[in-house]
């Protein structure tokens, strides 16, 4: 679950273009200027520092097997002092947990080139035109989409993209992908994307505001005496945060904010948001192959 949020929040740091087209649309047309402008803005690029309220992400440019793949690092804080790494180098992905410090590795393909020549593989559909946030966009049905293969085999998606009309961004994702009940399910779920806050950083356009719903595990198939105990137990949680010093309770609720929010949003089957707004970005920083290198994770 924690590894398919990882993706989800990686998606809009690779999914960003600008360009500019008048005549008839059509979906072959749209995914050309997404991969278009994509192209000439990264071509220049050799690596990327992405500082947010969640975590920093470093990204470097390489070439493997005659296909250019950005190599990923991604630190996230978790409070107490620990973090969490996960590592992409092209080939495996890396994540170290932050209490035991054991290291785990999958061979995985992520790369954002990749995936956006596989727009052309799926079964994409040009549905017209809508408003996001002001802004026109091109709607496109999506099946089949496959975002990356793994040790559980090729994982595709189905849903719909928001592209811009006139910057080639994609303004907004949902996809119905397969996630885990707190029972161990497989379910299939729907996931949004939304970006926002576009920005020029160097030529390139960047979300700086990033918000991704998740649904909670297990809140359609609550009963009234679990939802009821549910209220219970947050009522209480909050009356000890209450009592707490400022200083511990403040602690506390920065640790505890994913599961407050998750209790608070159950009841009402309600999703949970994952809120990225990027502080700063900084871009040819000649970035070590070591950070890239999952061995050396300790």
């Amino acid at each position: 679950m924690k590894r398919k949020i990882y993706i989800w929040l990686m998606i809009p740091i690779v999914l960003f273009s600008a360009s500019s087209i008048a005549e008839a649309m059509t979906a072959e047309k749209v995914i050309e200027n997404i991969i278009a402008s994509y192209e000439k803005q990264m071509k220049d690029i050799k690596d990327l520092t992405i500082i947010t309220n969640q975590d920093i992400t470093y990204q470097k440019r390489t070439v493997i097997k005659g296909k250019t793949v950005y190599k990923t690092r991604t630190e996230t804080k978790i409070g107490m002092g620990m973090k969490s790494i996960s590592i992409y180098d092209g080939t495996y992905h890396w994540w170290m947990d932050p209490v035991t410090r054991k290291v785990e590795k999958e061979k995985m393909g992520f790369n954002p080139r990749e995936i956006l020549e596989n727009l052309k593989a799926a079964q994409v559909k040009y549905v017209g035109t809508d408003k996001i946030n002001g802004h026109k966009a091109h709607v496109l049905n999506v099946r089949d989409l496959n975002m990356m293969t793994g040790a559980e085999g090729m994982q595709k998606v189905s849903g719909r993209l928001w592209v811009d009309a006139s910057d080639w961004v994609i303004r907004k994702m949902e996809m119905d992908t397969e996630m885990e009940d707190d029972k161990g399910q497989k379910r299939t779920a729907k996931v949004t994307v939304r970006m926002e806050d576009f920005r020029k950083v160097n030529g390139m356009l960047m979300p700086y505001r990033t918000v991704v719903t998740v649904p909670v595990p297990g809140a359609q198939e609550m009963s009234p005496e679990k939802e009821q105990e549910m209220r219970r137990e947050l009522a209480e949680m909050q009356r000890g945060l209450e009592q707490m010093p400022p200083e511990m309770r403040k602690m506390m609720e920065a640790m505890m904010k994913p599961q407050i929010e998750m209790m608070q949003k159950a009841p009402s089957g309600g999703g949970m948001e994952i809120v990225t707004t990027v502080k700063q970005v900084k871009i040819d920083t000649g970035l070590s192959d070591d950070l890239f290198d999952g061995s050396k994770l300790r």
